[in-house]
């Protein structure tokens, strides 16, 4: 788990690129990998490394580092959490070892199988090969795309590669703002649909789950190597002991694997289905031995879940507990350093408390943390992803079934059945009326935002692709476009501010494989969410948090954080400074701002994306939007400065 920066001239070069540059890049990322730092200067590549030590604790894993052959370089950012059983494969292949690292696995399995290797791997990495013979350079993503890989090419067309935005600003680059990603923010609070770009126009990643191949003439080659299964409803397998019983194999065994450290191994807990899995399961797999608990927890709140959390600790043999609760005296100087670490706008301030979780970790000397993230976005764990499943049971005509589940649902809920319906309602429209709708719904979201905004960005439309149905895409798009893009990024910005790996065991891809292949029941059924996750592992959770209905999440609570902090907010989001900007209609923004102030909740979403998207502007030195540009919109591609 580390840090990568990494350029690619054109052709032979010339005197810009030198040791100290890489070197400045690489330092700009000290927090990823505080243990180490080296860097390769061999024009047309130069290659820079921080690395956080989890696996080989010794001088031996220190990266740039090369094959046996010595044909091949590496810097790499990740785990690959299958080594063990790669290392063996490739030593009956004849490979030698003269490491414990999983990086040395890595170049040996690239030497081995080509690109075709990191079909092999389980685990989340980004990484960058040199093949000096071929001079070539291999830049590549996990499946999930938990670990970063940004890029962007000077107007010489050399590229400049680097685990975060900052190390490419450190080599004097400079970007402008992407305005399909500032119009979806502030009227949706996402922006995953982007694919390969987000807030910074002129500024790429390398998509999840492809690799590509670059060559200092400028040509390049992108493949994707891996997607989620598209299985028809009918071929879907049926619900049974069997599928359960694989379900919780393949859980336990993606736990067992990445418990794998040389450095302790904690724990997030909030007494959710997802992260109490992992807590009781790990306990078990390591024979009940000490465990680092992390927790957020707000007591005496409507949002409490501390009696989950204590009935899942009174679980665990040896639990070393570490609560944690958000500072709020410190706000306005918190969230512009967690704003610096995810480079990026974010939706919401839940975002604080995982950040706050992973400092502890760090304090505590626990520099691996497991988390249950990943398991709502595949087992039906929210609100939206129910209705769209029973509007899908209402549209294929299983009324008697959907009405049934829609009932069960909403006494769950404590709601309505007339409410849940109208929620599902949209999902049980053609693609062509849902898009309408959708349009509709953004258009009066988009009186939010400036006429020059507005000019700038397009409605992008929902896809159903090949033998998808609407279900199937919309799960599909929640995996590789909105949710989990943006659980990984927030996941890993938060965890490697503090020199913490995260690991994310319902992300391993036969985990998601499997789900994406079985019929719904076994996500959703009889008011319930994750119905298989419950049968696998209702021998070990405690009946309290097997049979809770509600989600809570890492919930903070907003509006009143935006009150406690009003002198500060009244003053930076200020009419002047909104009109400056030209991204939001000041006279809509004041108003709703007031009304938050005078004790309204309801607009606080509205507030707080407003607020942190400017904050981003004036912290990363973006433009705003000027009306008497043409478009109205002032945007630029990655342009070179002296840093």
């Amino acid at each position: 788990m580390c840090g990568i920066v990494g350029i690619l001239t054109a052709e032979s070069g010339d005197g810009r690129f030198d040791r100290e540059l890489i070197q400045r890049m690489s330092s700009s990322l000290a927090h990823r990998g505080p243990d180490a730092a080296g860097a390769l200067v061999e024009l047309p590549v130069l290659l820079g490394h921080r690395r956080l030590s989890i696996i080989d604790l010794s001088e031996a894993g220190c990266q740039p580092m090369e094959d046996a052959s010595g044909r091949l370089v590496i810097a790499y950012n990740g785990e690959v959490y299958n080594y063990l059983e790669l290392r063996d494969q490739l030593r009956d292949r004849g490979h030698r070892f003269q490491t414990r690292t999983d990086t040395e696995v890595v170049l040996a399995a690239y030497r081995e199988w080509g690109e075709r290797a990191v079909e092999r791997f389980n685990g989340m990495w980004a990484l960058a090969i040199w093949d000096r013979e071929r001079q070539e350079l291999f830049l590549c993503r996990d499946r999930a795309g938990k670990k970063p890989l940004y890029y962007a090419r000077d107007s010489d067309g050399t590229l400049y590669f680097s685990s975060e935005v900052r190390a490419l600003r450190a080599a004097g680059l400079r970007f402008g703002l992407e305005p399909q990603a500032a119009f979806d923010f502030i009227t949706q609070g996402t922006y995953g649909h982007l694919g390969d770009r987000g807030f910074f126009s002129g500024l790429r990643q390398v998509p999840a789950a492809h690799w590509m191949k670059v060559r200092p003439d400028g040509s390049e080659e992108v493949h994707r190597y891996w997607d989620i299964p598209t299985v028809s409803e009918r071929e879907r397998r049926p619900y049974d002991a069997g599928v359960r019983r694989e379900f919780r194999d393949l859980v336990i065994d993606s736990i067992r694997l990445r418990l794998r450290s040389d450095v302790p191994v904690g724990t997030t807990l909030s007494g959710g289905l997802d992260s109490s899995t992992i807590a009781v399961v790990a306990n078990q797999l390591t024979g009940g031995a000490p465990m680092h608990v992390f927790t957020s927890l707000f007591p005496g709140s409507r949002h409490d879940e501390t009696a989950y959390f204590d009935a899942v600790v009174s679980r665990l043999d040896q639990p070393i507990v570490h609560r944690v609760s958000p500072e709020q005296e410190a706000w306005p100087e918190s969230l512009e350093q967690v704003l610096m670490h995810q480079e990026e706008p974010f939706g919401d301030t839940s975002i604080f408390a995982h950040f706050y979780l992973m400092r502890e970790a760090r304090r505590a000397g626990v520099p691996v943390v497991l988390s249950g993230q990943g398991g709502d976005e595949l087992l039906l764990g929210y609100t939206s992803m129910v209705n769209a499943y029973l509007g899908h049971l209402l549209s294929r005509g299983r009324l008697r079934a959907g009405l049934i589940e829609a009932r069960l649902w909403s006494e769950g809920l404590g709601t309505t059945l007339p409410g849940v319906l109208r929620a599902a309602l949209p999902h049980v429209l053609p693609l062509p009326l849902r898009d309408r709708a959708r349009a509709a719904f953004l258009a009066r979201r988009a009186r939010l935002v400036t006429r020059q905004l507005r000019s700038a960005a397009t409605l992008r439309r929902f896809e159903a692709t090949g033998r998808r149905n609407s279900l199937d895409s919309y799960l599909t798009q929640v995996f590789s476009r909105f949710a989990i893009p943006h659980l990984v990024h927030y996941d890993d910005r938060n965890a490697m501010a503090w020199s913490v790996e995260g690991r994310m065991p319902f992300l391993d891809y036969r985990v998601v494989e499997l789900l994406a292949g079985v019929a719904y029941d076994a996500l959703f059924s009889l008011g319930h969410t994750k119905r298989i996750l419950r049968d696998a592992f209702s021998d070990l959770l405690p009946p309290l948090v097997a049979q809770r209905r509600d989600k809570v999440g890492f919930h903070t609570p907003l509006a009143a954080w935006l009150r406690s902090n009003r002198e500060w907010l009244l003053a930076f989001m200020s009419t002047a400074r909104v009109e400056e900007m030209g991204v939001l209609r000041a006279p809509m923004y004041q108003e709703s701002l007031r009304r938050v102030m005078a004790g309204e909740d309801g607009l606080a979403l509205d507030v707080w994306r407003g607020a942190i998207l400017h904050l981003w502007m004036d912290r990363f030195g973006v433009p705003g939007i000027a009306a008497d540009t043409p478009g109205g919109l002032t945007t630029r591609p990655a342009s070179r400065r002296a840093a």
